[in-house]
């Protein structure tokens, strides 16, 4: 009975240095994320940077690889596939983490239950935009105009999110706005400037251009503040809609089971990134900004969303795809 107490301690006692050296050790090869969109995009800019930076920071090699294809949902069955070693991640989007939920009957995986958090990595606001000729120059004069129009005004939408926040605009400006769907924001710009649609909200790296030319005009943002590129266009909040803050983002996570320990060196080298000149710059000339956070903080925000989206959408009564 001895002897057995004594093996059991002995496997406990090697198994925890075992674990010890693991971690002291990780990561000792190459650290793969995945990102769900075509390359090009913010998600995709934002991952390159982040793993250039993280590459210095770990001291192994930090890979970007591309997964596109169903809204992010394949990138995301391959992540819950993977081992929770630390060495296969995803760069999600607010859209897999917060906003599917609300729009789909039933996903391949459960944000709860199948990822780790690690932390967010940047984010934007959307950029509320109508065509030069429009006669709203803010967001006060968007309202009058559409409660004065017999049928409201058309809104161009790209996406689930974008869809939900034109519903969240309906709801808490008391207006009418007819969704016209797009496949992208190309469509969208083209339209927005010939007038074919009365308004749109849409990235900032998309929008620069048009209203350098002035093409179109910007009458606010959906941040916390201001945008720095876009000086003299006001918060959807300081324009009279005072609980609409919005912001865009994308965040790592890890498959669920992996160590909280890995997760903290994952935070902690992500933080040692976000914090570099070259990284924030980087972010910067897509319109983009690091949003630093703890992996606790991180999962408290994308749980936040979701119920707030969840609720847009049953208020809406727009059915589960």
């Amino acid at each position: 009975m001895v002897n057995k107490k004594l093996a059991s301690f002995a496997l406990l006692v090697l198994s925890a240095i075992s674990f010890q050296h693991c971690y002291a050790q990780y990561p000792e090869r190459t650290i793969k994320i995945l990102v769900g969109f075509a390359a090009g995009g913010p998600t995709d800019s934002s991952a390159r940077a982040m793993a250039e930076g993280m590459t210095r920071a770990l001291g192994q090699q930090v890979l970007i690889e591309n997964r596109p294809g169903a809204n992010a949902q394949i990138a995301a069955i391959e992540l819950i596939k993977s081992p929770a070693d630390g060495y296969t991640l995803m760069l999600a989007s607010s859209g897999t983490l917060a906003v599917a939920g609300a729009r789909y009957a039933k996903l391949p995986y459960d944000v709860d239950r199948d990822f780790t958090p690690i932390g967010s990595v940047a984010g934007y606001p959307h950029v509320l935009v109508v065509p030069t000729q429009s006669p709203a120059n803010s967001v006060e004069a968007l309202i009058r105009l559409a409660k004065a129009s017999p049928k409201g005004l058309t809104a161009a939408v790209t996406g689930h999110a974008n869809e939900l926040t034109v519903e969240w605009l309906k709801k808490d400006a008391s207006i009418e706005l007819t969704s016209v769907i797009y496949k992208g924001a190309s469509a969208v710009v083209n339209d927005l400037v010939a007038a074919r649609v009365d308004m749109a909200l849409l990235a900032p790296n998309v929008v620069t251009p048009m209203l350098e030319s002035k093409r179109m005009k910007a009458i606010a943002v959906t941040g916390a503040n201001p945008a720095a590129d876009l000086p003299g266009v006001p918060t959807m909040m300081a324009s009279g809609l005072a609980n609409f803050e919005l912001d865009i983002w994308n965040g790592l996570v890890a498959p669920a089971g992996t160590s909280l320990n890995i997760a903290d060196k994952l935070n902690a080298a992500l933080k040692q990134t976000q914090r570099l000149a070259e990284f924030q710059k980087n972010l910067a000339m897509s319109g983009q900004y690091a949003i630093i956070d703890t992996p606790a903080e991180f999962k408290q925000k994308y749980d936040k969303e979701a119920a707030h989206w969840k609720k847009i959408a049953t208020d809406a009564k727009l059915p589960l795809l």
